[in-house]
């Protein structure tokens, strides 16, 4: 008969008298190979805690990244103290404390730094073969705040909000599209935006004063005004359209808002006004260049080095493009693309106000003239385009365009211009698109102004004088030697450097002041010849 008995863990098995004391044995053994392996375990847990504990301690406070395949760790902070970790095979053979200073990546495509240890400086496309003369923009700018451009003690003086405000907004007819009329503005003052208040759209009884005359100039029947209220509350759909905007264009029509009262000549009343913006709003700005097949040494990569160190030093976005994606067409037209790509973003995510593009043959001459000296007043809030032109008319080698549907609407127009005018040749290519994009749809002058050409459009031969902003190289068939001698002059003569943003600001304001008949012009570029049918 076998008895067992359960007692602190252990059991007891009671056979035969002959046989306790072998178990007895056999249980006292086992007793003394627990405690071996709980003293293995206890002092092997001691080890690894304390190997943790000096690990955490030598290690500190570094950040650690991995930044190749090799798994080498530096420390991302300060680059003072750091522990290399070499893997080899998949097998660890070494961990050393050494001073690594990081090599800082040059974030432009194809392009690395002339010098590796040199990250505020020149870019190039092959260090091996750089000649060593390009500018380090970094070096000659000086320091100037942005007084010439943002009052604060005007600003500051502003009242908080402006009186209210009602407007009437005709309709449109609804079987014309609304991109083909300009629509009417909300419009607040420089500083302010727009909060809407309430808007209808529709027609209050027996109102005759209002929206009489339709918006192409002819009465309206009086059969076609409502003797009872008819219409419904659209303030949710005008203030998606307007609220937070310095400036906002209606279309009313059946065709952006659903019909509330069919056969009645109807209108848009809203209601609104401008409340003071917190602070004075910093524009943000991206410069977008392209080209491609960039040479060593060459003018192109010369301009891209420069315009890069440009970026980095006044707090501009700097896009570069390097592939040609669309190889149909011209590759100037490449200049609207990019253009077009960095505008649906800088929309859709409002990261941007302004894009400035610049030809690939551009040196810049100043680099102490920053972008925002050539921004309009902040009451003219509806130029959204500032290009300047030369003898042959507008020139696209360099201009500034406002991040905006209007703007996005005008780069569509003008890339697709010759698709539709497709009989008639285009001496410019793309400029001659724009040009014509501009004058053609309806009167589209009070969203553009042509601006001097020195400005920032210069050209060799009389356009450009020590103190402007760029030369621009157009045309010209030795612009390597042209532009290594200006940026020796850059460089050497420091009147190329002289002129202040405060008095290229002056300069700008004096001529954004100047009636519109006394700016600068560009006429539609029709030619006498066209391909026969």
């Amino acid at each position: 008969m076998v008895h067992i008995d359960f007692v602190e863990d252990e059991y007891f098995v009671s056979l035969n008298d002959d046989k306790n004391e072998k178990a007895k044995a056999k249980r006292k053994g086992a007793r003394a190979s627990l405690k071996t392996k709980l003293i293995v375990i206890i002092l092997t847990l001691f080890i690894i805690i304390s190997t943790l504990i000096y690990a955490g301690n030598q290690i500190g406070n570094h950040n650690f990244v991995k930044i190749n395949e090799n798994d080498i760790l530096i420390n991302n902070k300060n680059n003072e103290s750091v522990i290399l970790t070499e893997k080899i095979d998949n097998k660890i053979i070494n961990i050393v404390n050494e001073t690594i200073p990081t090599k800082k990546e040059c974030n432009v495509k194809g392009f690395e730094f002339v010098d590796p240890n040199v990250t505020e400086g020149p870019i190039t496309v092959d260090r091996e073969k750089d000649d060593g003369t390009k500018l380090n923009i970094f070096n000659m700018v000086r320091e100037e705040d942005y007084s010439f451009i943002y009052d604060y003690e005007s600003f500051n003086s502003l009242p908080d909000k402006s009186p209210y405000k009602s407007q009437y907004i005709c309709e449109y007819s609804m079987y014309f599209a609304p991109e083909g009329y300009n629509g009417k503005d909300l419009i607040c003052p420089g500083h302010y935006s727009l909060v809407i208040d309430s808007a209808f759209y529709g027609r209050y009884s027996h109102d005759k004063e209002h929206c009489s005359v339709d918006v192409y100039g002819y009465p309206v029947n009086e059969s076609d005004l409502e003797q009872e209220q008819c219409g419904k509350d659209e303030t949710k759909s005008v203030k998606e359209l307007c609220e937070g905007k310095q400036y906002c264009t209606l279309k009313p029509s059946g065709f952006i808002y659903d019909d509330p009262c069919q056969g009645i000549y109807k209108y848009l009343h809203v209601n609104y006004h401008c409340v003071k913006n917190p602070e004075i709003k910093k524009q943000k700005i991206s410069i977008v260049m392209f080209a491609n097949a960039v040479k060593p040494n060459s003018v192109y990569e010369n301009a891209i080095s420069e315009f890069y160190q440009y970026a980095q030093i006044h707090g501009y976005n700097f896009e570069f493009y390097n592939k040609r994606y669309d190889n149909e067409r011209d590759i100037y037209f490449m200049k609207l693309n990019c253009v077009i790509d960095k505008m649906f973003e800088a929309i859709k995510n409002q990261k941007y106000d302004w894009i400035f593009w610049a030809d690939s043959d551009v040196t810049i001459t100043n680099p102490n003239i920053k972008i925002e000296s050539f921004l309009p007043r902040e009451d003219m809030s509806r130029v959204h385009f500032i290009i300047s032109d030369d003898p042959n008319g507008l020139n696209a080698g360099v201009f500034l365009i406002r991040v905006h549907p209007w703007s996005l609407n005008f780069l569509m127009r003008a890339t697709s211009y010759s698709y539709f005018h497709g009989k008639h040749p285009l001496l410019y290519a793309d400029q001659s698109s724009m040009n014509n994009a501009l004058l053609e749809h309806n009167d589209e002058s009070e969203h553009f102004i042509i601006v001097p050409q020195s400005w920032f459009n210069g050209y060799m031969g009389g356009y450009h004088e020590p103190g402007d902003f760029l030369l621009h190289l157009a045309g010209r068939k030795t612009k390597d030697v042209d532009a290594a001698t200006y940026r020796n002059n850059t460089k050497n003569d420091e009147s190329y450097r002289s002129k202040t943003n405060k008095q290229m600001r002056k300069e700008v304001i004096e001529y954004y002041n100047l009636p519109k008949s006394q700016q600068h012009k560009i006429e539609l570029e029709i030619f006498e010849f066209a391909i026969p049918d």
